[in-house]
């Protein structure tokens, strides 16, 4: 091994033991290992850009929603909440050309 990788190596280590606390994460049932989101990217990668798809626009907005749909924050929830408190029932009228 060269002392150069081995050296930092060491170094990462040291400077992140922090974050290493897995015996605290396996006692508060936190996920360990990025198992569960490489698995959910690969899952929207296949929906979105699977073969025969084509975006004019670009994907970037439905990625937006479906990171949106499994967020822990449910943004979507609070849009649609604000939305409907704001509502009064009448349509905005278009600006004839």
């Amino acid at each position: 091994m060269d002392f150069a990788y081995g050296t930092s190596r060491r170094g990462y280590l040291h400077n992140n033991r922090h974050r290493m606390r897995y015996d605290e994460y396996r006692r508060r049932g936190l996920p360990i290992t990025t198992a569960l989101m490489e698995s959910t990217i690969k899952r929207m990668n296949r929906r979105i850009k699977g073969t025969e798809k084509f975006w004019r626009e670009g994907a970037e907005p439905m990625l937006q929603l479906a990171a949106d749909k499994i967020s822990e924050t449910e943004p979507l929830e609070t849009y649609w909440k604000n939305k409907a408190e704001t509502q009064n029932g009448t349509r905005k009228s278009r600006a004839k050309a």
